[in-house]
């Protein structure tokens, strides 16, 4: 008996989907919900909000950066880093420089046995 009591407390202390669909009416979500409550609030979004609300575009675009993360604040999960990030193009010459070379080996492997099978046919 005292487990469902339990259960039940643990269920409404977590929050729902309705929290969620409350918080996104004004075209922002303002907290931190877990990916659970994301879920429950696409899954009970009814028809005319999924065709004429921006509720559920808010809400998929609030998985991405309003998601609760153990340990930090509210939103910090996911954040754009404030420089950009370098990108060396030195990999990409490299795959090239190597497929170059496939296709020339390739190449040259190919006219080696056209020359053998043409000495032999001779």
């Amino acid at each position: 008996m005292s487990a469902l009591v339990l259960l039940g407390v643990t269920a409404s202390a977590l929050g729902d989907g309705r929290d969620v669909l409350a918080d996104a009416q004004d075209g922002r979500i303002d907290a931190c919900y877990s990916r659970a409550e994301f879920r429950d609030a696409l899954d009970r979004a009814r028809d005319d909000q999924r065709l004429y609300a921006t509720a559920i575009d808010t809400i998929k675009e609030a998985t991405i950066s309003n998601v609760t993360v153990p340990g930090q604040p509210c939103g910090s999960g996911r954040t754009v880093p404030r420089e950009p990030v370098p990108v060396s193009s030195s990999g990409a010459s490299t795959l090239w420089g190597g497929a170059a070379l496939v296709v020339v080996a390739g190449a040259l492997g190919a006219g080696a046995l056209a020359r053998r099978r043409a000495d032999d046919a001779s």
